[in-house]
């Protein structure tokens, strides 16, 4: 899976219908990324099974 942070910020998305996902600007790794914070609105979308996920 491919997780998302605008350079400069801290927080991680990995939902790319998430209102806040980066489409300029950002850092993108594969896999868990081991420092930062994950969006809250990502977590919850994974959570309700809404998530629209980027392999």
């Amino acid at each position: 899976m491919k997780y998302r942070k605008r350079n400069g910020k801290d927080t991680w998305h990995f939902c790319t219908n998430c209102q806040n996902w980066p489409t300029s600007d950002y850092d993108e790794r594969e896999g868990k990324p081991t420092y930062g914070e994950f969006c809250n609105e990502c977590l919850s979308k994974d959570a309700n099974g809404t998530c629209t996920k980027k392999y």
